[in-house]
């Protein structure tokens, strides 16, 4: 056997078998860096799902935490549906108005949705002051719901919720307030 292959081609043949298994083992290592690495992101992807489900425990399974995370996320779509529905209809049925009138030392923003008014009076403090201003809803029949008063450097900013019967009515409140 040894005469079928001259000594040269030998040498070769078993330097060619060397080299592939060199590339072999090369390519083997670079196929386990690769599993590794995958392994490792995996492994980040479950701890960063689970910190972020909760209720989920430290020791929870790899299956847990998908299912949990599933479920978790469609409660957050069904959220996202409630939450749009109630804001679409409370746009629907608020039919608010924002309106600002302003004096050299005084304004009065009023916003109205509905029946119900919301009162920003802001005016220069004096004696007497917020009983002046509810007498003024209590001279258009407008019911108070709440009010509040706050006086900061000789000014008084006060703010009123009432239920009006009809939108003239926050006409008039309103310039009834400028005057005061």
């Amino acid at each position: 056997m040894e005469g079928d292959f001259p000594e040269a081609t030998l040498t070769n043949l078993l330097e060619a078998s060397s080299q592939r298994e060199k590339a072999s083992m090369s390519s083997k290592n670079n196929v386990l860096y690769v599993e590794r690495n995958r392994r490792e992101k995996m492994n980040d992807f479950y701890t960063m799902l689970q910190s972020m489900v909760p209720n989920l425990f430290p020791k929870a399974t790899r299956a847990r935490i998908v299912g949990e995370t599933i479920a978790y996320i469609k409660a957050l779509e069904e959220e996202i549906i409630t939450l749009d529905a109630e804001k679409v209809a409370r746009e629907a049925s608020s039919r608010s108005t924002a309106l600002r009138i302003t004096r050299s030392s005084s304004s009065v923003d009023v916003t109205v949705s509905g029946n119900v008014a919301f009162f920003g009076v802001c005016l220069v403090s004096r004696p007497r002051l917020v009983t002046q201003v509810l007498e003024v809803f209590e001279k258009h029949k407008a019911e108070v719901l709440s009010s509040t008063a706050a006086c900061h450097d000789g000014n008084a900013t006060i703010t009123v919720t009432a239920t009006v019967a009809e939108q003239e009515a926050v006409e008039r409140i309103k310039g009834d307030l400028m005057i005061i």
